[in-house]
C-alpha cells in the first residue's frame, strides 16, 4: 500500500512525499522533499535510496539491474552509498547548462549512518557508526554520452574490532547511439573491518560480511522497435583477502569473486 502527496507553497516551491507500506504494514519506504525552484531540492526519508540511488547499477538495460533477483543481498556495487539514507538531508542541485552538458551535483549528510530506521518519537541512542556524508556529479552530453562519479564515508564511533571509517564509491560512463546504449562502470567498497575480521565470515557478501570489494559491471542494450528493447548485463564483484589472512591458524582466504551474467528484455 502506497500513499502519495504533492502540493505547492505560497513561494512557488512544491513538496512532495511518499510512504509505501508491505501487506504487512511493515514500512519499505517513505521520503518528503521539498524543491526550491533554481535553488535545487531537499530530501529526507527512510530506506528510499538517498543520492546513491542514482549512481547504483546505472548501465543501460532493458528492464532491471542486473542482480534483481540474484538473492544474497546484490552485489556490493548496487549497495554503495545504501547506508546513507536514513534520517539525512540529500540535496539536488537543478540541472547546471555548460553549453551541449548538463550536470547536476549530490551532496548528503547524515547524523547517524547506521542505516537504521526509526519509528516517530524514538532515538538512534549509541551507535558504532557516526556521521556520514556523500557526495556525486552526473554529466550528460548532445552527443550521447553520459557519466557520474560518487563517494560516500561513514565515520567510527567504536573502532573496537575496526582499523577506519567505511568508504564507498563508483564511477560510470554510458554512450548511445540511436537504438545501441553501451555502458561500464567500476566501484570500491571498504567497510573499515579489519582482514582478519572481515575474512573469518564464510559469507562474502558485502551486506552480510563487510570487507573490500571490488566490482566491474558492462552492459548493451537494443531497442528493436519502439515496443521491444533488450539487453545484456555482466558484472563481477570481488571480495579482496586482503594480503591472503590467515584465520585462527588455518589456511589464508584467498579471493572471491561472484559472476552474475543477465538477459532482459522489456515489450
Amino acid at each position: 500500500m502506497t500513499f502519495n502527496m504533492s502540493g505547492e507553497m505560497d513561494n512557488g516551491w512544491s513538496v512532495a512525499a511518499h510512504t509505501a507500506m508491505t501487506d504487512q504494514h511493515a514500512l519499505t519506504t517513505s521520503a518528503v522533499a521539498l524543491t526550491m525552484g533554481d535553488l535545487g531540492k531537499i530530501t529526507s526519508g527512510y530506506g528510499y535510496g538517498g543520492n546513491s540511488a542514482n549512481f547504483d547499477e546505472e548501465t543501460p538495460r532493458a528492464y532491471e539491474q542486473v542482480d534483481d533477483g540474484s538473492g544474497g543481498g546484490g552485489t556490493s556495487m548496487n549497495l554503495v552509498g545504501s547506508k546513507n539514507d536514513n534520517g539525512g538531508l540529500n540535496y539536488t542541485s537543478p540541472a547546471i547548462d555548460l553549453g551541449g552538458m548538463s550536470a547536476t551535483v549530490y551532496l548528503g549528510y547524515t547524523p547517524v549512518a547506521s542505516d537504521t530506521a526509526l519509528a516517530g518519537g524514538a532515538t538512534h541512542g549509541v551507535s558504532t557508526m557516526g556521521a556520514g556524508r556523500d557526495a556525486g556529479l552526473a554529466i550528460s552530453h548532445d552527443s550521447g554520452l553520459s557519466a557520474g562519479i560518487y563517494a560516500a564515508e561513514r565515520e567510527r564511533e567504536n573502532n573496537g574490532g575496526t582499523i577506519s571509517d567505511a568508504f564507498e564509491g563508483t564511477w560510470y560512463v554510458n554512450y548511445s547511439m540511436g537504438p545501441v546504449s553501451i555502458g561500464y562502470q567500476e566501484s570500491y567498497n571498504d567497510s573499515g573491518n579489519t582482514p582478519a575480521t572481515a575474512a573469518a565470515a564464510s559469507d562474502k557478501t558485502y551486506d552480510t560480511s563487510p570487507g573490500i570489494f571490488e566490482a566491474n559491471q558492462y552492459a548493451i542494450a537494443f531497442n528493436v522497435n519502439d515496443d521491444l528493447s533488450v539487453s545484456y548485463q555482466k558484472v563481477e564483484d570481488t571480495y579482496d583477502n586482503q594480503g591472503g589472512v590467515a584465520v585462527n591458524g588455518g589456511a589464508a582466504i584467498v579471493d572471491a569473486t561472484m559472476d552474475i551474467k543477465s538477459l532482459s528484455a522489456a515489450y
